[in-house]
């Protein structure tokens, strides 16, 4: 945008708030596609991958456009990376040094995001479907928790690391962090509107 005043001009980048909410995110194309396009994000900005959501679809394709963390495990080779499905609890999970692919229920359905940011508070999603988003521990723990009843409940949630299986696949250090914004009060009292499981 090029900026006049009365004793100076200039350029100055603006960015669309859209641009900004979708940032370094494989958004999903298709209802079913949030496994297919998490993968994508994740390789793309954290390992420097050039892959797209329709590629990782095809890999998975079983017929019924469904995925778990098994599913994703299988074709993950083919990408050069490998990835191994974990149950864990909310002291775990924050220890994380890097992204990882979760599993939520979310709006009463099953659902797929990356964290890509998180602290004792805070919880930062590179969402396919919402894109950048922030919640409050109790929010994403409200959709994270999907454990009940099964083995050892005190392991709440589940989620997939991804490592690659050859060396010289540099990580990028600015996708990850333990710092993540945290949200501002309207956007939790605006939150607090929506129902989120």
């Amino acid at each position: 945008m090029l900026l006049h005043t009365h004793s100076a001009a200039g350029f100055v980048p603006v960015r669309s708030w859209k641009s900004l909410r979708d940032a370094r995110i494989v958004k999903q194309d298709l209802d079913y596609s949030c496994g297919a396009a998490s993968l994508a994000t994740l390789l793309n900005a954290f390992y420097g991958q050039n892959l797209t959501e329709a590629q990782i679809l095809q890999a998975l394709d079983q017929g019924d456009g469904m995925a778990s963390f098994a599913d994703m495990a299988r074709v993950l080779p083919q990408f050069g990376f490998r990835g191994q499905g974990l149950a864990a609890d909310w002291a775990q999970l924050s220890r994380l040094r890097m992204p990882v692919v979760v599993y939520l229920h979310h709006r009463r359905s099953e659902h797929f995001s990356v964290i890509r940011g998180i602290d004792e508070h805070t919880v930062w999603l590179a969402d396919p479907s919402l894109g950048n988003r922030s919640f409050s521990r109790e929010q994403f723990e409200q959709m994270w928790q999907t454990r009940a009843g099964r083995p050892q409940p005190e392991l709440a949630g589940k989620f997939m690391a991804i490592l690659p299986l050859r060396d010289g696949i540099s990580a990028a250090g600015d996708f990850f962090t333990h710092t993540p914004q945290r949200q501002s009060a309207p956007a939790r009292q605006q939150l607090g509107f929506r129902a989120l499981p």
